[in-house]
């Protein structure tokens, strides 16, 4: 599964986490510590990226499974009990920060105390403000199966099904082939 395009955005940190276990990839299980340390850099998380061991590749396993449960929640009560859950545990007190010259409100540890703790409160923040911007139903996983990867759906008209191009793609060329065996075989 490639990496989200919006680098260092709250829900995409999130999101690329959750996807590190992709069915359609053989094998499905996509976290290692190359691919931690690449997921990291990508975001923006150079120094984390840099000092990632072995023991931080169990830990996002662990909270990429916390994040995960937030898309497949019953309702977005749950997925928000859910994702406060994770703020709380590893999140900060909001503080309003210098950002160029705008201003960026921050509720996530510096990197240099909280290590990959930092990156997943980042990315948890991310999806709840997904949910009060654009709604839990906006949270789906991918219809193109066996893919079961997530997003965060941001069209206009509310009516992504998949995770990505290539699966929309791979998805529409099987219905075209079926299409075209009904056509021929009549």
């Amino acid at each position: 599964m490639p990496l989200s395009e919006q680098r260092g955005d709250g829900a995409a940190i999130a999101v690329d986490l959750v996807n590190s276990w992709d069915e359609y990839d053989r094998p499905p299980e996509l976290l290692d510590l190359r691919w931690l340390r690449r997921w990291l850099e990508w975001h923006g998380f150079t120094r984390l990226a840099e000092q990632a061991g072995e023991e931080d590749v169990e830990r996002a396993r662990a909270l990429r499974g916390r994040l995960a449960a937030a898309f497949d929640a019953a309702d977005p009560d749950e997925a928000v009990e859910i994702l406060n859950g994770v703020v709380a545990e590893l999140g900060t007190p909001p503080r309003l920060e210098r950002a160029g010259r705008g201003w960026l409100l921050r509720a996530w540890p510096e990197e240099d105390e909280a290590g990959l703790d930092a990156a997943v409160a980042r990315g948890a923040l991310g999806l709840l403000e997904a949910i009060r911007d654009l709604g839990w139903a906006r949270f789906g996983r991918c219809a193109g199966a066996p893919c079961r990867c997530v997003f965060v759906d941001r069209s206009r008209n509310r009516s992504r099904r998949f995770c990505c191009a290539m699966c929309s793609d791979r998805i529409a060329q099987a219905a075209y082939r079926r299409r075209k065996r009904a056509t021929s075989s009549a």
